[in-house]
């Protein structure tokens, strides 16, 4: 959006006319703006321009991957015999990461989140890390081939959330300290 100060100049057609001759031809105005000024930038506009909301959309679609490969596993295989399995991983990094991911898509409408968000990114990511230890340690037993390939999907699902996860860190921590260097030198502007 722009914002104009419209200082509106009066174009004279082309035939020249004042106004107030009437030779019988209508008399056309034309007004235009002589100064446009630009539109305030939003709160968040650096971080907004690295478009977090689709990091955080990929984030929410293996988020409810990593769910549903959760529910699998739960019903398909016992619960005793993996780690996967025992501390429930799929299942809660499924549901951390479909919430920060909501978040990171509220950034936009709501920049007041960005804290919550910063640091609901990092939980994920320390989850997805423990998470794919504890997988890396179940791929390395005697397992069916079957089990095998689920697990080897679950920690492709893992290592992408992981992935995401740090880009939107790194983006939001880049934006924090560019929000508090523009706070502090306001700040000693003013003084």
């Amino acid at each position: 959006m722009a914002r104009a100060n419209i200082a509106m100049d009066i174009i004279e057609d082309k035939h020249g006319h004042q106004p107030g001759e009437d030779d019988g031809q209508p008399l056309i105005k034309y007004y235009k703006a002589t100064v446009m000024i630009p539109d305030k930038p939003p709160v968040l506009h650096r971080l907004l321009d690295k478009q977090p909301a689709a990091w955080a959309s990929v984030q929410i679609t293996s988020g409810i991957l990593s769910f549903g490969l959760g529910l699998v596993f739960a019903v398909a295989f016992g619960i005793d015999k993996m780690l996967l399995t025992l501390f429930r991983v799929p299942l809660l990094t499924g549901i951390m990461f479909l919430v920060a991911g909501f978040l990171s898509n509220l950034l936009y409408k709501h920049p007041g989140l960005l804290q919550t968000c910063f640091y609901s990114n990092i939980l994920c990511l320390v989850v997805a890390a423990v998470g794919a230890v504890l997988l890396c340690v179940d791929l390395s037993k005697d397992q069916d081939v079957l089990r095998l390939k689920v697990e080897v999907v679950v920690l492709c699902v893992t290592v992408l959330d992981m992935i995401v996860s740090a880009v939107l860190i790194v983006f939001i921590y880049l934006e924090k300290r560019n929000l508090e260097r523009n706070g502090s030198s306001s700040a000693a502007h003013r003084e």
